[in-house]
């Protein structure tokens, strides 16, 4: 048998990648909270809740007690938004994970030097490398391979096999020329 060529990367197996509910809501949230407009909106939300807290501070000092209800119930539909908006971004994702049946089924991966290949229960897959538009490493263990904007396969790293390690992952990321982003 021909031993592989230097420059040529070992095939690296997954096995039984499962994701739980609690995994697609943890990973898909801190990309959501990643998301620049997200970030833009609760850096304003922030900011609006620290005047009006100043506002009902300041009142109180001056005043000795508050005047001005309206500014104190502001502030509360402040709070209220801001903790409803995280509530319902982790609601929708439960409901996206709960809609999809393919979610919960243990997928074995196979990356080697010319694509990604899946199979599970549901079917089997291949993606060429060239079609993988970016990778995101949720660290410690996810790794996102997007082959387009809409959808992403999730690999889960603590189920590499040995002797690989993510090096060897984010090897193979390097030589396709895949930019790799880490939350």
């Amino acid at each position: 048998m021909p031993a592989p060529a230097p420059n040529t990367p070992p095939t690296l197996l997954l096995p039984h990648v499962q994701m739980t509910a609690e995994d697609y809501v943890a990973i898909n949230f801190r990309l959501w909270k990643a998301r620049p407009a997200t970030r833009r909106a609760q850096w304003l939300l922030g900011a609006a809740m620290a005047l009006l807290a100043l506002s009902v501070g300041l009142e109180v000092r001056e005043q000795g007690s508050i005047q001005n209800w309206s500014t104190v119930v502001l502030l509360a539909v402040a709070v209220l938004y801001a903790a409803f908006r995280m509530a319902l971004v982790r609601y929708q994702l439960r409901q996206g994970y709960a809609r999809n049946p393919a979610a919960p089924a243990p997928i074995d991966f196979t990356l080697n030097a010319k694509e990604i290949r899946g199979s599970s229960s549901q079917g089997s897959f291949s993606t060429s490398w060239a079609h993988v538009k970016r990778a995101v490493w949720v660290q410690p263990q996810w790794l996102l391979l997007y082959p387009n904007d809409a959808a992403c396969y999730y690999l889960n790293l603590h189920c590499l096999q040995a002797p690989a390690t993510p090096a060897d992952v984010e090897q193979l990321l390097h030589q396709h020329q895949i930019v790799l982003h880490r939350l």
